[in-house]
């Protein structure tokens, strides 16, 4: 009788190991599946903002100081283009405010940021449509959290 019950003691033994070891398994490759999703969407994320024909004129104009605000710049295809890039930056901005993504990861935007967020253009878009914004009772900033994420980087330098 002690044989069986020490066989019956050693064959729960392994199948408890097995089960802690499955498990450890499965937990790895799922943490190895999230991390590949996260790199995927971070992937997507910048492919976007270096691969859209739109966002790449309006930034380009910034980054090579073409871009000035102006009376001919409402109603204009850079209003569009620059809107569009605002609101990008914006979303992108939103995504690292709530952890979405890491420090790390903002990094592969933080230049660009930077680059938008100091253009003098930009600077009295932003300027127009925050007294704009007031003006027709809207109490938050145009594109708050990419001037705030924008704000945090500058005084990180």
């Amino acid at each position: 009788m002690g044989l069986i019950v020490d066989f019956a003691v050693w064959i729960n033994t392994g199948l408890l190991a097995a089960a802690v070891a499955a498990i450890a398994l499965t937990f790895w490759q799922v943490r190895l599946g999230v991390r590949t999703q996260r790199a995927q969407f971070l992937k997507d994320l910048y492919s976007t903002l270096v691969s859209d024909r739109e966002l790449g004129e309006a930034y380009y104009e910034i980054e090579y100081g073409r871009f000035s605000y102006g009376p001919t710049f409402h109603g204009s295809p850079m209003e569009q283009k620059i809107d569009r890039l605002l609101g990008f930056a914006d979303l992108v901005a939103e995504l690292r405010l709530q952890s979405v993504l890491s420090n790390r990861e903002m990094a592969f935007f933080d230049y660009r940021f930077r680059r938008i967020y100091e253009n003098p253009g930009i600077a009295a878009y932003l300027t127009f449509l925050a007294s704009f914004y007031r003006r027709v009772g809207v109490e938050k900033e145009p594109f708050h959290s990419f001037q705030e994420v924008a704000r945090d980087l500058l005084r990180a330098r």
